[in-house]
């Protein structure tokens, strides 16, 4: 036999012996009907463990998708804000109370224990708590996003309260009271039934367009932007809604301070029941430092200020009595100490203090008592004071030689106004100045053809004005000082002939001012009525504090992280 034909016949005997083991497995895989059997997996808890591990691969990514977009931010609740109508101030509960001070003890522990009272008028969310903190710590921040590494960072650093916080910690509490009067606001604005009108509108659609320009000068997206400012979870939606509720909240505000109005009698009675709390003071004042030798002065001090001779106190007094015996005028204190900066400028060899040898230094105006030492400011404000009288006043740092010119009622006008602002761009062909004179001159037709009020201009200011820091107040500046705004504007407002009511179309290079004259009031006269303001503001203020409280919730844990 050759060897050729021998691997033939192997080959052959091979084949069959495969096809045969083939036909084995299919017999095996059918079943009785003849029909080939369905396929499984021989453990059933392979199958489980396999479908386990898909859900778990579906569930890991649909939390880590909605952590990404933060809706745990966007849902999770940070802070529950009720109104208690039934509160009381602390002093009155002190004023009631009979026990003694273990019961007083006993019941401060058990109200701390106590479920918060009152009804529940808003709910924060952690995104909302965030935006809060992304506007507070604009400042605080030196401007880095409060959601960046820098910015958490900064706010991980140690609270300046209490030794086992953190700065996180101390603007939570900042926040706290600003969600409480919003909240507060915001549900007296809804009961009220005060709405967003147009102008309010645009000031929420200003501030998103601000947001978004500078984000476009980061080279950003607005969402990434939001992101870093205001933390995940904050979207444009999410801004808007929030600022559309603070916008109503402080429309309410605004409205409630509106109605704190005094009347010319009012604030006279005021003035002359303390007048020297207003009036103003002009005099000239020079200081001979000295000293305290009482005490001993360090080696190291010595050996550091040894180019410099230490003047005690008892030298700093002599040479107050010398200057104060020979100034007689203005004039003469202004030399003399003239001749003492020359004195020091050749002793010191030095150019930077003859620089200015000529600016006077020793004249302060308008001075107020309110912010002098008190034996200063009750020499000053003596009604036995006349003009050039003079005298030496010791102070911490040594004494100082002061010189009475004049004590008077500040007089000086500012003015109240309202105007309605039309911009002039020649290059918008919709706001040439031919076309922006002629939407002026059709607003001021329609107020003059309507009930020609104060609150009528508001509403129209509020409607049309193009000035975004006025248009939220119907258009008005309280207290404007000489100078502060364009002439053209100014002149108008300080005619002579001007009366309150007025109302005239004027040019400036703001464009054209449709401008609603109220008046003016002199210096002292805006002082108080500010002062009686703000004590009723602050009165406001407080009352809510007192019937409003605010309890944190599960999610603040995420505040203030990304």
């Amino acid at each position: 036999m050759s060897f050729k034909k021998t691997k033939k016949e192997n080959e052959v005997w091979k084949s069959d012996q495969v096809r045969q083991e083939r036909k084995e497995r299919l017999a095996k895989m059918k079943a009785k009907d003849g029909y080939k059997k369905p396929i499984r997996d021989k453990s059933k808890t392979i199958r489980i463990v396999s479908i386990l591990v898909v859900l778990a691969i579906v569930v890991g990514f649909g939390v880590w998708m909605a952590m990404k977009n933060g809706l745990r931010q966007r849902y999770a609740k940070a802070f529950t804000v009720r109104y208690d109508a039934d509160a009381t101030a602390a002093n009155e509960t002190e004023e009631n109370s009979e026990s003694g001070e273990a019961e007083d003890q006993e019941n401060s522990e058990e109200n701390e224990k106590a479920a918060p009272k009152g009804e529940v008028i808003d709910t924060i969310t952690v995104a909302e708590a965030n935006i809060y903190l992304g506007n507070i710590s604009q400042q605080i921040l030196q401007g880095a996003g409060a959601f960046t590494q820098q910015g958490q960072d900064m706010l991980s650093q140690a609270s300046m309260f209490s030794p086992e916080g953190t700065l996180r910690d101390d603007l939570l509490l900042s926040i706290e009271q600003s969600v409480k009067n919003s909240s507060y606001f915001y549900w007296k604005a809804k009961q009220e039934g005060l709405k967003l009108d147009e102008g309010d509108q645009e000031i929420i659609d200003s501030n998103i367009e601000q947001l978004e320009s500078i984000a476009s000068q980061s080279q950003v997206t607005l969402g990434h932007f939001l992101g870093a400012i205001y933390g995940p979870g904050v979207n444009e939606k999410v801004l808007r809604d929030f600022l559309e509720k603070n916008q109503l909240a402080a429309k309410y505000a605004k409205q409630v301070i509106d109605t704190f109005t005094y009347d010319e009698t009012t604030i006279k009675q005021k003035y002359d029941e303390n007048p020297d709390a207003y009036n103003e003071v002009n005099y000239r004042s020079y200081l001979f430092a000295g000293q305290d030798t009482s005490t001993d002065i360090s080696e190291d001090s010595n050996a550091a200020d040894s180019a410099e001779q230490v003047i005690d106190m008892e030298t700093a007094k002599k040479n107050a009595e010398e200057f104060e015996a020979k100034v007689t005028d203005e004039e003469t204190f202004r030399s003399e100490v003239k001749k003492l900066n020359s004195t020091d400028a050749e002793n010191e060899d030095s150019a930077d203090a003859t620089e200015n040898s000529d600016e006077d230094t020793t004249l302060t105006k308008a001075a107020k008592k309110a912010y002098m030492t008190p034996e200063l400011g009750e020499w000053l404000f003596s009604d036995e004071r006349v003009a050039l009288d003079k005298t030496v006043i010791e102070e911490a740092g040594g004494y100082r030689v002061v010189m009475f010119i004049e004590k008077y009622k500040p007089q000086e006008k500012s003015y109240d106004s309202r105007h309605i602002l039309i911009g002039v761009d020649e290059e918008d062909p919709e706001k040439t100045d031919e076309k922006s004179k002629a939407k002026a001159e059709e607003i001021l037709a329609e107020y003059e053809a309507g009930e020609k009020t104060a609150e009528a201009f508001a509403d129209l200011a509020e409607k049309y004005s193009e000035d975004q820091g006025s248009v939220s107040n119907g258009g008005q500046y309280k207290g404007t000082a000489i100078g502060q705004f364009v002439p053209e504007y100014e002149e108008y407002c300080l005619d002579p002939e001007r009366k309150p009511g007025d109302v005239e179309i004027v040019k400036t290079v703001h464009g054209y001012h449709i401008i609603y004259f109220e008046g003016t009031m002199e210096k002292w006269y805006l002082t108080i009525e500010n002062e009686l303001r703000q004590a009723d503001q602050q009165e406001f203020l407080t009352d809510v504090d007192l019937h409003t409280n605010i309890t944190q919730e599960k999610g603040i844990k995420y505040f203030g992280k990304p």
